[in-house]
Parts: structure tokens; C-alpha cells; sequence
């Protein structure tokens, strides 16, 4: 086979077949609108440098390590050898908080560099092996007692501590308490009351606050090694504590705590409270994108060279262009305004020469706020989906235009004898297309009409109507003669022209019949007068 042959082969391959179905590549994808304000919320991913950055300001406010600070002391050099560092330690908090669904303020727990793994040592990594649900078999044998149970069990703990009144102790505490709740197997993340004994002391968990329970990260995983936490409905919470409402100038105070009992000779750790100013901690809201006006080309009035009256209800017509990327029946009507006026009516229009469909709408020239002269007026709306649409262009408003210059200006406005006219076709549109009608009361009832019982038209085109008033301006009423019946016999002169069957058919009839009683039979001629 030619090479031409195979190409010409492979295309025709490519042609559907008829009856089949084409296939949607991106059928499966869906799009979801997001609003911008939710992008201030932190994304949580166990890395607090990189969810919490350190350029972000305002909106990020780091809490720094310094000399108040415990950290866990590791009492046993060998197990400091082996251990390094303990998966307790904290050494910085990152606070972020967003106004958003009754405010939530995202906290993260900075913690050390491991030394024994790239990256910082795990939340709640009591030996540091990589792993906080297990213990180094060289730390096992040293028999220290160290345990390190999964996922904060047993007595590990670490969490935040919130004081909204800053008298140095806490009143709200959030993350994994010291011991589980009553009733409860295992450990859950929690927003409680806090109770503390003094300012460097960790509090613990009093009665949980579910209400304010948002969301927490924390994974077995040296690439995601941080906790991180939020607490929602913060604004109520603030209210609740301090009798205030929340605002820019609030200012609450931060700490954390973290620790174990069964971790052997390693003490616990304590983070101080430090000043958080909020709106230091508030992203800036980027304002949404505004996207310009659509502006397609309207043409006003152009069947009458862009004049329109203003002092007559005259219709004035607004035709809205389509383009390529605007269809103008996307317009809501309901939202359209042009000089001041509303539409009463509006249908879509057809250019010459254009591949796109238009959209006419119809006002009345009294509705519209325009002075005499040459000017520029402004068709305004919105699209159903509520992006605007401004567009305009110039037009000429001579009011009572009919009657200047000796009606010249009449051909220009395409008037005629018949001043209703146009009314008669909104009327028409009204009776063919009542859904393009949006203002009912702008269409006029039509007028009483009598019928003349006349079957053929061209009798019809016959009758003469009197419009003169039967009623003086003095009062008395012009008297109206009654109808008569007319009675038109054929004669000679205006008798019917007969086909010539015809005429011997009545000639015999009429010959046949015989005369009234005492009186002689008188033949008579069809045609004929009487």
C-alpha cells in the first residue's frame, strides 16, 4: 500500500460513524466556583513554615522560641544520644485567623529539627525514631522505662491554651488531653474549659466545648511532622469569655503544652503565652475581580434616522448587537434601563449580513429623560448571571417633531396619517408573542369594530362610513334617517347578461305561467321592465 493510500485511509478512520455516539474526553470534570474569601482559611499539611509562611503579614503572626520556654530535658545521656531530640518539644506557635463563618482562628505547633531524620521531629514522637507509635529497640534496651504509644494514647498529650482575659492562666484549652474523656476508649482532638493551676503550669481539660471543635492534622510522618489545629466560631467564643465583641483591635494570648508520663527520664514542655494582636493574624481580603462592563453596539431608533419625540408616546426601539462572545439574550429585562425608562416590550432581531442574533427593546418615548438636541443616552442592565452591560450612542430628541418646520421632519420619523401604527403592531406582537410583551398596560385595547355581515370583500370595499357628529356644539342632536330597504329591479338597461340556456330555460318558465285570476295572461320579458 502507497504511502498516499495509508494516509488517506487513516483519515477516513477518523470520521464518525454515523448513529454513534462521540465521546466526551472531560465528561467527568466538574468545576466548582469558589468564593475568594474561602482561600484566607490555612490548608493544613503538617508543615507550619509552609501553611503558615512567614511572609504573609498581616495574616500570619509567629510566636517565637525564647528563653521562657521549656524544653523537654533528656536525663540520661545515653538516651540523649539515641534520642536527640524529644517529639514534645515546641519551639514556636503560628496563629492565623479568618473572619469568615463566624471567625476561626488555625493554630500550628512548630517544632525542632529531628537530627535523626531530615525534617522536624514528629508530633508526639517521644524517642524520635521516625515513628510515634513505636520505640526504638536500642531505647527499649537501655531500660528506662520509655513508651510511645499511637496517636497520643496513654497519658501523652499536647494541645494550645487560649487566655482572652490576660490575667496569666488559661480559659479555653484545644488538642489531645492527658487522659481520654469518661466514657471514651480513645483520644479525640477537643475544644474544652481549661484548668490551671498557675501561669507556667500546663492546664488540663475541663468540659469539652464541641461547639467550638473545628479541625486538626497530625500524621506519623516525617514529611508532615507538625500539629495543627483550629478552633471555629471564634467570634462567639471571645464574646462568650470576655462580654465583648470581637474586633480588629482584640487582643488574646497563645500558648502550648505538650508532654508524657511514660517517656521515661524526658520532662514535658511548656510554652508561655504570648500576645496575639487579631488583626495582625487577618489575611487582607482580596478584593474580587471586577470584570469591566460588556459594551455591544446599540443602534437607537434607526428607522427614523435617530430622532425620537419625547413629548409623544411615541415607541422608541433600542436593537442590542450579538457578537461573538455576547449574546443579548442573556439581558435580564427586568434589569434594563434606558434614559430613565423601563421596556414594555422586547423580541430578538436579525441584522443584515450578521451571524448573530440581536435583541430589540421597546420604550416609550415619554418614559425617556432626555433635553432637546443632539445627545448621548445610556442603555444599562445586567445579564441573568449578573455581569453588566452598558453600552451607548448619540440620537436627536426633537419633541413634537411632527409639527415643526411644517411637518417636514414627518418622513424622518416615518409618520403618516395613521398615528396609531405603531401601537397597531405592538398590539399584533401582543396577540402572536404575549411573552414579549413586559409591560401589559403599555398595549393599547383595540378598537370596537362593526361588522358589516358582508361576505364578499368586494362589496365591503363599497361601503361609505359618515363620521360626521350627530351631536352640535350648540347641544341638539342632528336628526339620523332611518335605514331603508332598496329593492333594484332589472330593466333593459341594467339587466343581468344571461348565458343563453339560460335564458330560454326562464323565457319557457315564464311563458308556461299562467296570469292572475280575471286578468289575462301577459307574457313577460326576462330582462325586461315591469
Amino acid at each position: 500500500m502507497s504511502l498516499f493510500a495509508r494516509l488517506l485511509q487513516a483519515v477516513g478512520s477518523w470520521r464518525r460513524r454515523r448513529g454513534s455516539l462521540r465521546t466526551v474526553r472531560n465528561a467527568g470534570i466538574a468545576m466548582e466556583q469558589l468564593d475568594h474569601r474561602q482561600m484566607l482559611s490555612v490548608t493544613f499539611t503538617g508543615n507550619v513554615p509552609i501553611d503558615f509562611p512567614a511572609t504573609q503579614s498581616p495574616g500570619v503572626v509567629i510566636l517565637p522560641d525564647n528563653a521562657n520556654v521549656q524544653h523537654p530535658v533528656i536525663g540520661n545521656a545515653a538516651l540523649k544520644s539515641l534520642v536527640k531530640v524529644s517529639g514534645f518539644d515546641i519551639n514556636g506557635l503560628r496563629v492565623s485567623y479568618s473572619p469568615d463563618n463566624n471567625g476561626t482562628l488555625s493554630i500550628g505547633i512548630d517544632q525542632p529539627p529531628s537530627l535523626n531524620h531530615p525534617g522536624a521531629v514528629i508530633a508526639g514522637d517521644a524517642d524520635n525514631n521516625g515513628n510515634s507509635g513505636s520505640v526504638n529497640p536500642a531505647v527499649t534496651a537501655l531500660g528506662l522505662g520509655v513508651q510511645d504509644p499511637a496517636t497520643f494514647g496513654g497519658t501523652e498529650y499536647m494541645g494550645v491554651y487560649l487566655d482572652f482575659l490576660g490575667t496569666g492562666t488559661a480559659q479555653i484549652v484545644a488538642g489531645f488531653p492527658q487522659t481520654p474523656p469518661p466514657g471514651v476508649d480513645a483520644k479525640v482532638f477537643q475544644v474544652a474549659t481549661a484548668n490551671q493551676a498557675g501561669p507556667n503550669v500546663a492546664p488540663t481539660f475541663g468540659t469539652p466545648l464541641p461547639q467550638f471543635q473545628g479541625n486538626i492534622y497530625t500524621q506519623n510522618d516525617p514529611a508532615h511532622p507538625n500539629m495543627e489545629l483550629s478552633i471555629v466560631n471564634f467570634n462567639t467564643l471571645y464574646q462568650t469569655i470576655t462580654g465583648e465583641s470581637i474586633a480588629p483591635t482584640a487582643v488574646f494570648n497563645v500558648g502550648a503544652f505538650a508532654g508524657s508520663s511514660v517517656d521515661g527520664p524526658i520532662s514535658e514542655a511548656f510554652f508561655p503565652e504570648q500576645p496575639v494582636l487579631l488583626s495582625a493574624a487577618t489575611p487582607p481580603v482580596t478584593p474580587p475581580v471586577v470584570c469591566p462592563p460588556i459594551s455591544p453596539p446599540i443602534l437607537i431608533n434607526p428607522h427614523e434616522h435617530r430622532i425620537i419625540d419625547n413629548a409623544h408616546r411615541d415607541l422608541v426601539r433600542v436593537y442590542i448587537q450579538g457578537t461573538s462572545g455576547f449574546d443579548p439574550a442573556t439581558i435580564d429585562p427586568s434589569t434594563v434601563d434606558f434614559a430613565g425608562a423601563k421596556p414594555i416590550a422586547t423580541l430578538p432581531h436579525r441584522f443584515p449580513r450578521s451571524p448573530f442574533l440581536g435583541q430589540t427593546f421597546v420604550f416609550n418615548a415619554k418614559d425617556i429623560q432626555a433635553d432637546p438636541g443632539l445627545q448621548t443616552l445610556t442603555f444599562t442592565a445586567k445579564t441573568f448571571d449578573g455581569q453588566d452591560v452598558v453600552s451607548s450612542n448619540q440620537v436627536v430628541n426633537i419633541p413634537y417633531a411632527s409639527q415643526r418646520a411644517g411637518n417636514r421632519l414627518g418622513f424622518l420619523m416615518n409618520r403618516n396619517s395613521k398615528i396609531d401604527t405603531q401601537y397597531t403592531a405592538l398590539r399584533k406582537l401582543a396577540v402572536t408573542n404575549p411573552s414579549a410583551i413586559l409591560d401589559p398596560t403599555a398595549v393599547p385595547a383595540s378598537s370596537s369594530s362593526v361588522s358589516l355581515d358582508v361576505a364578499s370583500p368586494s362589496l365591503a370595499r363599497n361601503v361609505n362610513v359618515d363620521y360626521t357628529p350627530q351631536v352640535t356644539a350648540q347641544g341638539t342632536v342632528t336628526p339620523v334617517a332611518a335605514p331603508r330597504e332598496v329593492v333594484t329591479l332589472p330593466t333593459a338597461k341594467n339587466a343581468s347578461k344571461l348565458t343563453g340556456r339560460l335564458h330560454r330555460t326562464l323565457e319557457d318558465y315564464l311563458a308556461q305561467s299562467t296570469a292572475p285570476t280575471g286578468a289575462a295572461a301577459v307574457p313577460l320579458a326576462v330582462g325586461g321592465a315591469v
